[in-house]
């Protein structure tokens, strides 16, 4: 071998170097863990119109270890055909429904077992059938596009959870996430004419969480890829850190998915329900009321606060979540109001 082939070999082998310790630094050793196990089926299927959705017919099983304040817990996740998530194993969804629910955590029942969560209650309260199609992480831009998959369930009531962080997670393109890269999902963007539609997800965010999750990187092409991966969701997710849109346009965005909801309900001949969930008991945003215009709005501030004057606690502590006595209370609010209003 030559001085000049040796040159370039020894060129070629320190650029390959550098590029794999590059990879290794950003996808790998900058990367913290996670204070998750996840055991069972996948939690969710990447879905190139949404980002993200239910894994239909599963069962998955979430442990969180103790951090802080907060005290191991573990649940349990069933899905039916569609994704609803329900009591147990091998149920499959009805024909048709009267109450079909969508929303985040809060309506998905984070840390709960299914029978615990408002959704659930309902079905009991009302004595009708309900489908729960909310999912954690998800904003109002979700929630619109998986009420429209599954209208052909008929429903009489869309119930929709809303929390006041919808307003940034609607035109987000990386939804909230435990690691540092995107969490790719449907957002709102504007076209050059100004006018608001819903953008799909740019690339797999389910396929880089779950694998950085399961942590197997022992074959060689699966750590490569999924390195450059990982380094992909880095760039996205500092990009959608770094562009984040006005409150005017947040603002905007909400206005125009709560009016495609109300367009969509009323194509199924359904009528819609937003129910504000308040956060740590603080009030609904001040824009919520007026984006909302005549579509019914129930604000559940002042319940959770009563009941916390009465000394109760209604967040999961160490968590922030609503807990069990939280959805108790969802479920008789929601109730009565249906009931008032004969919406049913």
């Amino acid at each position: 071998m030559n001085k000049v082939s040796k040159t370039l070999l020894l060129v070629l082998v320190s650029t390959a170097a550098s590029v794999l310790a590059g990879i290794a630094i950003a996808a790998y050793l900058t990367i913290p863990s996670i204070p998750l196990i996840s055991e069972g089926d996948r939690l969710l299927v990447f879905d190139p119109e949404i980002g993200a959705r239910p894994n239909p017919s599963s069962h998955a099983r979430r442990i969180y270890p103790a951090v802080r304040d907060r005290q191991t817990f573990a649940f349990d996740i069933y899905t039916d055909d569609r994704g609803a998530r329900v009591d147990g194993p091998g149920q499959r969804s009805p024909a048709q429904v009267d109450v079909l629910v969508v929303g985040d955590s809060f309506s998905w029942g984070y840390a709960l077992a299914n029978p615990e969560t408002y959704a659930r209650q309902l079905a009991r309260e009302l004595g009708t059938g309900v489908s729960n199609f909310a999912m954690a992480a998800y904003g109002t831009t979700q929630s619109l596009q998986m009420l429209r998959r599954n209208g052909d369930l008929k429903p009489k009531l869309i119930v929709y959870g809303i929390i006041a962080h919808h307003f940034e997670r609607n035109v987000m393109p990386c939804l909230p996430s435990y690691y540092p890269f995107c969490f790719d999902a449907s957002h709102v963007t504007w076209n050059a004419a100004g006018e608001p539609y819903i953008a799909p997800p740019e690339s797999n965010g389910v396929r880089r969480f779950q694998r950085h999750l399961a942590g197997d990187f022992t074959n060689p092409v699966t750590w490569l890829t999924h390195g450059v991966d990982v380094i992909r969701g880095r760039i996205e997710y500092a990009q959608a850190t770094y562009s984040t849109p006005t409150d005017r346009k947040k603002e905007e965005a909400l206005g125009y998915l709560l009016r495609e909801m109300e367009r969509s309900a009323t194509a199924i001949g359904a009528k819609l329900l937003v129910v504000y969930l308040p956060t740590n008991y603080y009030s609904a945003p001040e824009a919520l009321p007026r984006l909302i215009g005549d579509i019914r709005l129930l604000d559940l501030t002042q319940a959770f606060r009563r009941e916390r004057d009465k000394g109760a606690n209604l967040y999961i502590v160490g968590d922030g979540h609503p807990n069990r006595a939280a959805h108790e209370l969802i479920t008789r609010e929601i109730a009565k109001y249906v009931r008032e209003n004969g919406l049913l």
